[in-house]
């Protein structure tokens, strides 16, 4: 406990010392420490579609300077992704393994493909013109991984994986189900100020609607129904990407790392480092 109070004093002061106006937000942070080895993780907990998670993950990687950048991305997204930050950028397109498991599923090639796209560039385009895009923490940890010099880590399971997950735990009616709003929000285990915000939500204007939810508290609640109403795909969506970006941590880092995950991932993580630490130890939120 003492080190990690160190660790965070250290970090404290670094940031303190920087010229960013921008703070990062605590709850979105935590501090693990390898008791075995001493190697420290900062993890950064992010919404994908929030421009303050981008500056956030900046400011973060300029304070503590780390000798590792984990990101939660596979190979082949960040190949996507350099390709866009480059200006040779394929968005709007379906990927080939989401058409694949669209095949699986049953879903008629050309209407299916032709409705999902049209979604996706939708809501793609909104996020844009709102100067929110999508994944930015993403390119920015890449562009200040590169900038310092950093290992940079690639910690998600590949894209093929998931997907093939995804064909086995879901079906063209959960699909259907979830683009129309199946499964109504459980509202009798969850906090009454936290509903309050929820049903304060306007989504006309996302930008303040992503932040009002950007809680450990909210992503909770809408973890939670997630299992609920879809238990395999929470599995196959968390669980057990959890599994291999906790290993990816703890056994392809070192130093002092600064991960970057979205903030669905944080429990799990959290979770996993602590069993491997042997009970409570390692994880220290930054508050």
């Amino acid at each position: 406990a003492c080190v990690a109070r160190r660790g965070l004093a250290r970090w404290a002061r670094s940031f303190a010392a920087g010229t960013s106006s921008t703070p990062p937000v605590p709850e979105t942070m935590s501090y693990l420490r390898n008791l075995r080895n001493g190697d420290e993780v900062y993890l950064v907990g992010t919404a994908h579609i929030s421009r303050k998670s981008a500056d956030e993950v900046r400011n973060v990687i300029r304070s503590v300077r780390p000798d590792t950048v984990f990101l939660e991305l596979c190979d082949a997204r960040a190949a996507a992704m350099r390709r866009s930050m480059s200006g040779n950028s394929d968005e709007g397109g379906i990927p080939e393994p989401l058409r694949q498991l669209l095949s699986a599923l049953g879903a008629p090639g050309d209407l299916g493909e032709k409705m999902l796209g049209a979604g996706l560039k939708t809501v793609y385009n909104m996020f844009r013109m709102s100067g929110m895009d999508p994944g930015k923490e993403f390119k920015v940890g890449i562009e200040e991984s590169d900038r310092i010099g950093a290992r940079l880590v690639l910690g998600d399971r590949s894209q093929e994986l998931t997907i093939r997950a995804l064909r086995d735990a879901i079906t063209l009616p959960d699909i259907l189900r979830m683009i129309t709003g199946g499964g109504s929000m459980q509202w009798r285990d969850v906090d009454p100020q936290l509903v309050e915000r929820f049903k304060r939500v306007d989504w006309n204007d996302p930008e303040s609607a992503v932040e009002l939810l950007k809680t450990r508290e909210a992503v909770r609640a809408l973890t939670g129904q997630m299992r609920r109403e879809f238990p395999r795909v929470a599995s196959a969506m968390l669980d057990q990407r959890d599994d291999h970006m906790t290993d990816g941590l703890l056994n392809k880092c070192g130093g002092r790392t600064v991960a970057v995950v979205g903030m669905a991932h944080m429990d799990g993580i959290e979770s996993r480092w602590r069993d491997a630490m042997g009970g409570d130890g390692g994880v220290t939120l930054i508050s």
